[in-house]
């Protein structure tokens, strides 16, 4: 077995927004756990993101769009149990912290909430009759991966490998781990289920493809001023100047 551990270490930004985020989603299922399992589906159902309302909105109608619209989002912060939280978790931490540090940290947080929108899309689109909420961040998360698979595809995952049965570290290419993800992603499409994986396959693919319209616009360096031309005697004889 193969586990990744952490991507390309950053070169110019502490990854706040990634650890924020982890953060949030950490605490939020705190206070799941804290509200207990019946008040938890009420919250799911309030504020997860239903596909057979969402896919009913008129945006005409404001009270329908400031009511539902705002699902779209909260439920990208709720979690099923530990292994959706962690495995989601994981994930952003992985390849989150890098795709931060070529963003930058307010570009970073717009791509992430851009694509857990259109993720959600997605999954309306594919299940407009669902009643059942959708909740997690995975949908913004696979965006998140296919953002750093343009930006970043053949940079090393520091991995944890269990393959000769002892305790190996190695560096994996991002592409790799990307399309074992995409891999599973369209097995579990043509498997079905629970999981929301039009979200998963949705995210991804804006994420890839919007990727660039979140970086930032380097401008080209200024010109390095030529050096002053010398103010001494054309004769050659120094000039003393008075001491201080």
């Amino acid at each position: 077995m193969i586990f990744p551990l952490r991507g390309a270490p950053v070169r110019r930004y502490w990854p706040y927004v990634t650890l924020g985020l982890i953060a949030a989603n950490v605490a939020l299922f705190a206070y799941q756990l804290y509200i207990g399992p019946k008040a938890s589906l009420y919250l799911f159902a309030q504020k997860g993101a239903v596909a057979a309302k969402l896919s009913q909105v008129k945006l005409s109608s404001v009270r329908q769009v400031l009511g539902l619209v705002p699902t779209m989002f909260t439920s990208l912060f709720l979690h099923a149990g530990w292994v959706h939280l962690l495995g989601n978790m994981w994930f952003l931490w992985v390849f989150g912290e890098g795709l931060e540090d070529e963003l930058g940290h307010w570009r970073f947080l717009a791509f992430y909430f851009f694509c857990g929108f259109f993720s959600c899309i997605f999954h309306i689109l594919a299940a407009s009759s669902l009643t059942a909420p959708l909740i997690g961040a995975s949908g913004a998360i696979a965006g998140v991966l296919g953002g750093y698979m343009w930006l970043r595809p053949k940079s090393p995952i520091y991995s944890l490998s269990l393959l000769r049965l002892q305790l190996e570290f190695t560096d994996i290419p991002a592409y790799v781990w990307l399309g074992i993800w995409l891999a599973l992603q369209f097995y579990g499409l043509r498997q079905g289920g629970a999981v929301a994986w039009m979200a998963h396959l949705g995210g991804f693919f804006v994420g890839l493809f919007t990727v660039t319209l979140f970086t930032p616009i380097t401008s080209a360096p200024a010109p390095i001023p030529a050096p002053a031309k010398s103010r001494s005697n054309p004769k050659g004889k120094s000039r003393r100047g008075k001491k201080k």
